[in-house]
């Protein structure tokens, strides 16, 4: 505000200048003009929603709603300990978390400026979910609507919880509600996610920079680059690293499953299990997910009328999965965490992966970009690059937020009047606001997490992984359990996709045709 009033006394000022100059010398007309041009000559990097500097700004539509008390979000996760991304974490003594002071500092002060703007302070509801989809947080949304709760006012499910409450109806067009003043075209939310996830002009779920865990949700591929030095791989590419062969377009699954299979797992020994040995690439039935994405292949698009049409298979993508699965089902040189639920007591059979990654006995390690949290212990000199595209002709390269792990924001049919307005004007704030800060502050979260070693892993984090990731439709909507097949797929003959997807493909077409009428009937109901 004090801004704003210095730049109202600044414009009545010149007002009153005006006739002023106008009476000044010819020099000073001139020298003034000069001024004038070189002042305009700067680069204005004002739009719609930023500022001259290039900061986003917010609006709101001006009420006080301190009468309303909290702004709340429903939350889920797996683990009863968690991390918020929503309010400030409070931590034990001699516990400080896995969030960095830095970003949780920024949490604080995101509540504080809402609090200060509109009256709200922000609070979070968690609801412990074992099941992750399709259980407690799903049900608890239901009956808030049912019960029109005024509880929470934003919801924050799993991927695959959003999209099947969008088909239920359970949530709000949000495109909708950009009459009622939301930005939800503005930059801080993934506009490629929302394209994606858009169907004739109807789009329930969202991510951005509001939240974390949708970014720590991106696949990425980590690399040991010590590793591929001892094993001279760049000499077969004309001398080029990962880093180079991303920049130049050849960063192909055929190059990464090559230099794979150059690490002799018996380097180190025999082992009990090979796990514990050496190996190329460490990864789980994920890596079908992110593969297949970064290889521009889709479950499901939009077709030419707006709504999701199946793409799954066609020549490429089956090509593509018969080159997948003759990896992963390499024993002595791919390591599926999936095989190893509850090897040595182990819940979470990734971690196990991931040690051989930090101890040096493996090449790659497919995960996301969250994980660099895990290799804080890692001596030797590791990168990350984008997963692998098919081949150099493919244009860009693509990273999967993976469905399961990561969440979305929706606004539930339980938010109305005053509590939706309200919402409308948190969600502009703090997504500004966090575009301004946390996000930036997330970037570098990411480098100090990573202790990173050179200027090579931030250009391929923010230039090549961040910028197109997105999630598949046909996996958030799982149409005939198409996303569940990709993974199946590793334990099925090569050159069986089509025999296979045939199996799937006339009830995926079904469940696919069944979403389309409720969204139509949706768009009937809002007269469009």
């Amino acid at each position: 505000m004090k801004n704003l009033r210095a730049i109202c006394l600044l414009l009545a000022l010149a007002l009153v200048l005006v006739p002023v100059l106008s009476a000044c010398s010819e020099e000073k007309t001139e020298s003034s003009a000069a001024s004038q041009e070189a002042a305009t000559s700067e680069p204005d990097l004002s739009t719609e929603y930023t500022d001259r500097e290039g900061n986003y700004i917010w609006k709101t539509s001006g009420k006080d709603w301190s009468s309303l008390k909290t702004f709340t979000v429903l939350t889920a996760g797996v683990n009863a300990d968690y991390d918020s991304e929503i309010v400030y974490n409070v931590y034990e003594k001699n516990d400080s978390g896995n969030m960095l002071a830095l970003i949780n500092d920024q949490l604080k002060m995101r509540s504080e400026k809402l609090e200060e703007l509109i009256g709200v302070t922000v609070e979070e509801k968690y609801i412990l979910d074992e099941k992750r989809y399709g259980g407690a947080m799903a049900n608890y949304i239901r009956d808030g609507n049912m019960l029109n709760t005024e509880e929470y006012q934003v919801v924050a499910p799993c991927l695959y919880d959003g999209g099947a409450l969008a088909v239920e109806g359970q949530l709000r067009n949000l495109y909708e509600l950009e009459e009622l003043g939301l930005q939800i075209r503005a930059p801080w939310w993934n506009q490629t996610f929302n394209e994606s996830m858009t169907m004739a002009g109807q789009l329930y779920i969202t991510i951005g920079d509001i939240g974390l865990i949708n970014k720590d949700a991106t696949a990425a591929l980590l690399f040991n680059l010590d590793f591929w030095n001892r094993l001279n791989l760049s000499d077969n590419y004309g001398g080029r690293n990962p880093y180079q062969l991303v920049r130049d377009g050849d960063w192909t699954i055929d190059v990464a499953f090559e230099t794979a299979r150059a690490v002799d797992p018996t380097s180190l020994g025999a082992v009990d299990d090979p796990i514990e040995g050496v190996f190329g690439w460490g990864g789980q039935l994920d890596d079908m997910w992110s593969i297949f994405f970064a290889s521009g292949e889709k479950i499901a698009k939009a077709g030419s009328d707006g709504y999701p049409e199946l793409t799954m298979y066609n020549e490429r993508s089956a090509t593509l999965m018969d080159k997948l699965q003759d990896f992963v089902n390499d024993s002595q040189h791919y390591i599926s965490g999936n095989k190893y639920f509850g090897y040595k007591g182990e819940r979470w059979p990734m971690v196990l992966v991931c040690n051989g990654f930090v101890e040096g006995r493996a090449l790659y390690y497919n995960a996301s970009i969250g994980t660099v949290n895990q290799l804080k212990d890692m001596a030797e000199h590791y990168g990350v690059v984008p997963v692998p595209k098919m081949d150099s002709i493919q244009d860009d390269y693509y990273s999967l937020i993976n469905p399961w792990v990561s969440n979305c924001f929706a606004i539930p049919l339980s938010t109305t009047g005053d509590y939706l307005a309200m919402t409308i004007d948190a969600l502009n704030i703090i997504g500004a606001y966090s575009g301004n800060t946390i996000a930036k502050d997330y970037d570098q979260t990411v480098l100090q997490y990573m202790r990173s070693k050179d200027a090579d892993t931030p250009e391929m984090i923010f230039n090549y992984i961040l910028p197109n990731r997105s999630c598949d439709i046909g996996m958030v909507y799982k149409w005939g359990d198409l996303d569940s097949l990709l993974q199946q797929m590793a334990s099925k003959p090569i050159g069986t996709f089509l025999s296979n997807y045939d199996a799937k493909s006339e009830a995926a077409q079904t469940a696919l045709d069944e979403t389309v009428d409720q969204f139509k009937a949706n768009a009937e109901r809002a007269g469009k």
